[in-house]
């Protein structure tokens, strides 16, 4: 995958203090801020997503006793 660079600007306080996390963590200042990024984009992929299906929810719900008969297992 080819990589681009972006600039994000940091005090110089932050930007130590995540490096020294980072090194704690045995990466790079990059890939530290790059997977707090992701996961964070995950995240609020997945809280965007249970509000739809909350939203979208009409209530109805299937016992585990008919789901078992309905997909044949005894």
């Amino acid at each position: 995958m080819a990589m681009t660079a972006s600039a994000i600007r940091f005090d110089a306080e932050e930007k130590e203090w995540i490096t020294a996390f980072a090194e704690m963590n045995g990466i790079t200042f990059s890939a530290q801020v790059r997977q707090w990024t992701l996961e964070r984009l995950e995240d609020e992929m997945d809280a965007r997503d249970l509000k739809l299906a909350v939203k979208e929810d009409d209530g109805t719900r299937t016992s585990w006793a008919d789901t078992k008969q309905e997909l044949g297992i005894a």
